[in-house]
């Protein structure tokens, strides 16, 4: 997942990058760009979530 999870925040990254950098884009590749980028932060975030409560799991049987 976290491989995917990389992938989607570059590609919105590229995807960002290419729209600023064009300075002509359309507000659709503008929209776009942000629905990505929002994909890609809910994403992390979720990862993020899962990876605290696998730790915290694994230190309470490391406690053990």
């Amino acid at each position: 997942m976290t491989k995917t999870l990389k992938l989607v925040s570059l590609s919105a990254a590229a995807l960002i990058g290419a729209t600023l950098i064009s300075g002509c884009a359309d507000q659709t590749a503008r929209d776009m760009a942000t629905q990505a980028l929002d994909a890609a932060k809910a994403a992390q975030s979720c990862c993020d979530a899962n990876t605290e409560r696998l730790d915290r799991m694994y230190q309470k049987i490391m406690r053990k």
